[in-house]
């Protein structure tokens, strides 16, 4: 160990520093004898400081602390030697100036801090922690590649660091682990709180301070991962649906470029969404949502409802706009998708655009209104109605609601209209106008399987932007996290499925009622269910014109059973299996009314004819059981399962994980282990593209040559353009963000939304002479990245040089500060070299040159305000020609 130093020998170490430095430089003869005294008192504060630091220094083992003469077999070693003393004694290192055979590592706060930009141009109030400290190690390189310690100083000027909290902040002693940038990779896409991912680290590290970095390193590791996966999301997007199609052939895309090759429109279908529209596409939902995605393109989701009454999506599509050509595109895309099916019935949005496709693409189909739409789009004059007309409301939900049939409905409106004398009233008017197309009362007998609004796709929009997706997603991240809530409501699915295959108790010994337990999931047998308890509350009578016809009512009005009073008809032929209800609930839903199963009570039915029990509701609901509607593969290329694969490799890993805990040397023979299965795994991996990339290239040959034989009827030969790239999605840019509807934007804004992109494109970073990026962030006045800012940036200080050319010519100007402005803006759509600046700045008062700027770009730009249109376009000044000397 190395004996501790005391305050005592602080003075005899400041006079041999004092030689040292004698001995370099000679001293100023002209220094007075009170700055000596200074300096000295300076020197005694520093080493007064550092004494603590020494003194735990000391303490440490010798091995750990650094001296001249040490070797190491790689510059690595005695980097991580030095850093690991730096954290042991208190403060930080980095690598210094080096040659071919001579390397420096020194403390952080080594040398002095140098402006980069005037006082005048700074904006951010930064601190410096450069001291000039003069701690070091300097190493020599042999010609064999080892090193060796030449020269060592271990003193510090000033204040070392022993926190442990307080070392990661420092550069060389932050440890991120691959391990660890995944992890919080999954968990900021998997839209995870920053709070509760550092919650997480430091759960799983024991502390703040062993996760190895703080927590703005995690905020700039996350803004990194969002650059990252900004770039190519286009691309990115088409490689998820490639890779989903290798699971699962069935899997269905297709998309739309506008003519500058943006994407316009995409549309994708999972195989088991399009299982399921085989199953129960016979009503849809269509609606858009916005703020889904970063571009705001329209989300458009498919959803209908499955045998356990549950939303299931079909297909999703993303929108450049919503015009008739997009829906257009769209629903014939999914009638592709579908295989030309169309569904019954289709509920939307009271849409003018999307009214005008669906006929041309579903003429066999029902296109109704959403009524919570209806009602929401009037229901500020109707709030003025119910406050004159405390009543209204009740009766105007009760007509509404009226389980009859049209004529009916209108002799109740009508009556309405006369009562209240509303016959002037707007809002009656357009309701009554538009009543065919969101009143129930007049498809009664169209099939529509319990859905009278758009519900269903309100529900999965919110399901989707409340969990899965946010308005910050890029493209090939929103499509991921769809599927993942398409996964989710499978998982739903699958466990109502398991569900229902369990048996429940009857309510009654009636045979219908087991037969529709045994035949109903459980959800709708529990509808049923419900159905049959209220029907207790029901009165029967046989009708005197017709024994197989009955009356059925309710035994006393309530709010819930509204009309309540009516009595239904109800034909019911046991001989013919016939059973009908004027009120039309089955034809319309597909499940029995309250009043058939009253008449099945009183008939002690023991079946039901199996016309009447629909198979979308059944448990076996399954159509067609050989189309393949797994989304990913359960077998491998042989026939193996991948979960049997996944349980033996994961057992055995567990195994060697158990074992390697145990010491050192079995850690070592774990790590090891798993390292070269991991690299041979790679190397697997590698050799099996540049097959498939061998195999690709060689068709692409194939392609070419034949097209290159392929010659027109005159001999020459076809000028066929070859591409460079393979990809075929390599030069599709991504959309521009979508003007939705209720945005408020004026025509100047939707004009420069389809003029330039909203967000530009991020460059490619500047690279040195290593190859390595010269920085990450952008300037703001040439757009790129090359390790500069807009302060530094040499296009703004060659305009400052301009115009100080401009005002040596012609002085000063009120407009001094425009020119500037357009000096600039003009440098930075040019390449400035890096040795030509003089060469531009070369502009004696006796030369000139011309600024190749368009006339239109500063038209007008200094001109007083004063001046009428008409003057302005008859007498426009010639501002390029102050430009042109």
């Amino acid at each position: 160990m190395l004996p501790p130093l005391k305050e005592g020998n602080v003075n005899q170490k400041i006079q041999e520093q004092d030689y040292k430095d004698n001995s370099k430089r000679k001293r100023d003869t002209t220094t007075s004898t009170d700055d000596d005294d200074v300096m000295r008192m300076v020197k005694v504060t520093a080493f007064t400081k550092i004494v603590k630091a020494l003194n735990q220094a000391a303490d440490l083992d010798k091995d750990l602390i650094p001296s001249i003469g040490q070797e190491f077999s790689t510059f690595k070693d005695p980097y991580v030697f030095y850093n690991t003393y730096a954290k042991l004694t208190g403060f930080g290192i980095r690598k210094g100036q080096h040659n071919k055979s001579r390397r420096y590592l020194r403390c952080v706060r080594e040398g002095a801090h140098r402006k980069s930009v005037n006082e005048e141009d700074r904006q951010r109030d930064k601190m410096t922690k450069r001291t000039g400290c003069k701690a070091f190690m300097r190493l020599k390189e042999r010609s064999d590649g080892t090193c060796i310690v030449k020269d060592i100083t271990l003193q510090h000027n000033h204040t070392l660091l022993l926190s442990p909290s307080m070392l990661v902040f420092m550069r060389s002693h932050k440890r991120v682990d691959p391990t660890l940038k995944g992890l919080v990779k999954d968990l900021q896409f998997s839209n995870i709180k920053h709070v509760n991912i550092m919650g997480l680290l430091t759960r799983l590290h024991g502390g703040r301070d062993k996760i190895g970095c703080h927590n703005r390193d995690i905020l700039n590791m996350k803004a990194e991962n969002t650059r990252k996966e900004s770039m190519n999301e286009v691309q990115n997007m088409f490689k998820f649906f490639e890779d989903m199609k290798k699971e699962n052939e069935n899997f269905f895309y297709d998309y739309k470029v506008d003519d500058e090759n943006r994407l316009e429109n995409v549309f994708w279908s999972n195989a088991s969404s399009r299982a399921a529209y085989a199953d129960f596409g016979d009503c849809i939902t269509f609606d858009t949502t916005y703020k889904s995605n970063k571009h705001h393109l329209p989300l458009a989701v498919f959803v209908g409802v499955n045998n356990h009454l549950q939303s299931t999506i079909f297909g999703v599509a993303l929108m450049g706009n919503e015009s008739e050509e997009s829906f257009k595109w769209v629903f014939s895309r999914f009638l592709e998708c579908m295989g030309g099916k169309q569904p019954i019935c289709i509920l939307t949005d009271q849409c003018a655009t999307m009214e005008k496709a669906i006929p041309k693409f579903f003429p066999r189909t029902l296109h109704k209104f959403c009524r919570w739409h209806i009602m929401n789009k009037h229901k500020d004059p109707l709030k003025k109605l119910y406050k004159l007309f405390p009543d209204l409301k009740d009766q105007l939900t009760a007509i509404l609601n009226h389980p009859l049939m049209p004529s009916e409905f209108e002799e109740a409106w009508k009556a309405l209209i006369e009562k209240y004398n509303l016959h002037d009233i707007n809002v009656m008017i357009n309701l009554w106008a538009e009543r065919k197309l969101w009143i129930s009362a007049y498809w009664k007998e169209v099939f529509c399987a319990r859905m009278t609004s758009t519900q269903r796709s309100e529900s999965m929009n919110f399901v989707l932007k409340r969990g899965f997706v946010t308005e910050r997603d890029n493209l090939h991240i929103f499509a991921k996290q769809v599927n993942n809530c398409v996964q989710a409501r499978h998982e739903a699915k699958n466990a109502e499925a398991n569900a229902s295959t369990g048996t429940r108790k009857t309510v009654t010994r009636y045979g219908f009622e087991a037969q529709v337990m045994d035949k109903y999931t459980r959800a709708v047998y529990s509808v049923f269910r419900e159905r049959q308890y209220h029907s207790i509350a029901f009165r029967i009578k046989t009708s005197q014109d017709n024994p197989n016809n009955y009356l059925v009512h309710h035994y006393n009005q309530s709010k819930e059973f509204a009309w309540s009073r009516h009595e239904f008809r109800v034909l019911a032929d046991e001989a013919e299996g016939r059973y009908e209800c004027e009120c039309k609930l089955w034809e319309h839903t597909g499940l029995f009314c309250h009043h058939v199963i009253v008449v099945f009570e009183h008939l002690r039915l023991d079946e039901i004819p199996s016309k009447y029990i629909l198979q979308r509701y059944t448990k076996d609901a399954v159509t067609n059981p050989d189309f393949n509607r797994r989304d990913y593969r359960t077998t491998t290329e042989d026939g193996t399962s991948i979960e049997y694969i996944r349980t033996i490799l994961y057992s055995e890993a567990v195994k060697i994980i158990n074992k390697g805990c145990s010491s050192e040397a079995k850690f070592q023979i774990a790590l090891s282990a798993f390292r070269d299965a991991n690299s041979r795994l790679d190397n697997e991996n590698a050799e099996m593209e540049m097959e498939n990339n061998e195999d690709a290239e060689m068709e692409n040959n194939e392609q070419s040559s034949n097209q290159e034989n392929t010659t027109t009827e005159t001999g020459e030969q076809n000028d066929i353009p070859h591409a460079e790239n393979n990809d075929p999605y390599a030069d599709i840019q991504p959309p521009l963000v979508a003007i939705t509807k209720g945005s408020k934007t004026t025509d100047a804004t939707r004009k420069n939304s389809k003029c330039k992109p909203p967000v530009p494109a991020r460059p490619e970073p500047e690279l040195d002479e290593y190859g390595r990026p010269k920085g990450t962030k952008i300037c703001g006045t040439c757009n790129k990245i090359d390790g500069h800012n807009s302060r530094t940036c040499k296009a703004r200080q060659l305009a400052k040089k301009l115009l100080e050319t401009h005002e040596k010519v012609y002085g000063p100007t009120a407009s001094s500060g425009n020119i500037k402005v357009r000096i600039r803006n003009l440098l930075a759509r040019q390449h400035i070299p890096e040795n030509d600046d003089e060469e531009k700045l070369d502009t004696d008062e006796g030369e000139c040159f011309e600024d190749e700027t368009d006339d239109e770009e500063y038209e007008q730009e200094d001109e007083d305000e004063d001046i009428t249109e008409q003057e302005e376009t008859q007498n426009t000044p010639d501002v390029d020609d102050k430009w042109k000397t």
